[in-house]
């Protein structure tokens, strides 16, 4: 079996829907909650027909049916300036207007709105839309979307290992958590090393995530304050395991030295390329395709009333 493409945010990148557009990177973080392109892939977002959301009952189908797989974020395209202002009308405070086209933000174009969001809204509006979820399977819903439906929805509930191992973030802290355990087992060969192995391994995981949000923040933080006091929490991060390990211990042999670059640099190279691909996301983001640009504009002349 090949590798699932579809998985790739760059894929989500190249659809001609995006890339025939111009769009507001900030737009985008702010109806997904992300701060990173990388996180919004073809599984946490999916497009559907601007009529599908201007009638109840095909929107609460599709509001389901998001949920249930896990959707973040329902991407909206339209071609007609009148959808985009019922749209906006019929769903107020909730859509944001994507793109960086002509007009205001009730033009024709592509509009996100937050899964969340959404389920809040038709809860608030009229409390026994929670009855349309039901026998819904919770494995893969967010738990946002599970803390708005709270115990009156009667779901099909999936046992509590069975959503741990089936949650992707799972993934990347058991990838976390190995990293670090296989760094304090090769300390066991090293002699020289006179501190505790447990304490090693506990100040590796313990600054993971503290680490992670400071590479992202040193990175993509708008704020020149933020971004140096995220630069201090990368450094101090980043080091306070080997610190730990080098004042724990003397006269280390040069491989050891080695060794311990060799990491630094891994390090270094994988948040390199993880900016890197940021960065030609985003790209791909702001830069509309000549020939995909084209197209749309066709199609919206041809869609427009009188033509």
């Amino acid at each position: 079996m090949g590798v699932d493409r579809g998985l790739s945010p760059a894929e989500l990148a190249r659809d001609p829907r995006i890339a025939s557009r111009t769009l507001s990177v900030d737009r985008v973080h702010e109806v997904a909650g992300t701060r990173r392109l990388a996180e919004l892939r073809p599984r946490n977002t999916r497009f559907v027909p601007i009529e599908a959301m201007l009638e109840p009952a095909s929107r609460l189908a599709v509001l389901r049916d998001a949920v249930e797989a896990g959707v973040r974020v329902l991407l909206v395209e339209g071609v007609i300036a009148e959808l985009g202002q019922a749209l906006h009308a019929e769903l107020p405070g909730i859509v944001i207007r994507l793109d960086e086209g002509e007009g205001d933000d009730t033009d024709a174009g592509l509009h996100g709105i937050r899964v969340s969001e959404l389920l809040r809204l038709l809860l608030r509006r009229d409390p026994a839309t929670v009855r349309a979820f039901s026998g819904m399977s919770d494995l893969h819903a967010h738990s946002d979307a599970l803390r708005l439906l709270g115990e009156e929805a009667d779901l099909r509930r999936a046992g509590l290992m069975h959503r741990i191992l089936s949650n992707p973030k799972f993934l990347a802290y058991a990838i976390v958590f190995v990293y670090s355990s296989l760094r304090a087992l090769v300390v066991t060969f090293v002699p020289e090393f006179q501190g505790s192995l447990w304490v090693l391994w506990f100040i590796d995981v313990a600054t993971a995530i503290p680490y992670t949000w400071g590479v992202l923040t040193m990175l993509f933080a708008p704020r020149p304050a933020v971004r140096l006091c995220a630069t201090a929490v990368t450094l101090a991060t980043f080091a306070a395991p080997y610190v730990y390990f080098w004042t724990q211990g003397s006269d280390y042999p040069p491989y050891v030295a080695a060794v311990i670059a060799a990491l630094t640099l891994f390090s270094v190279l994988i948040e390199l390329a993880k900016f890197v691909q940021e960065r030609a996301l985003r790209d791909r983001y702001v830069s509309a395709t000549p020939a995909l640009r084209t197209r749309d504009r066709l199609a919206a002349s041809a869609s427009a009333p009188g033509r």
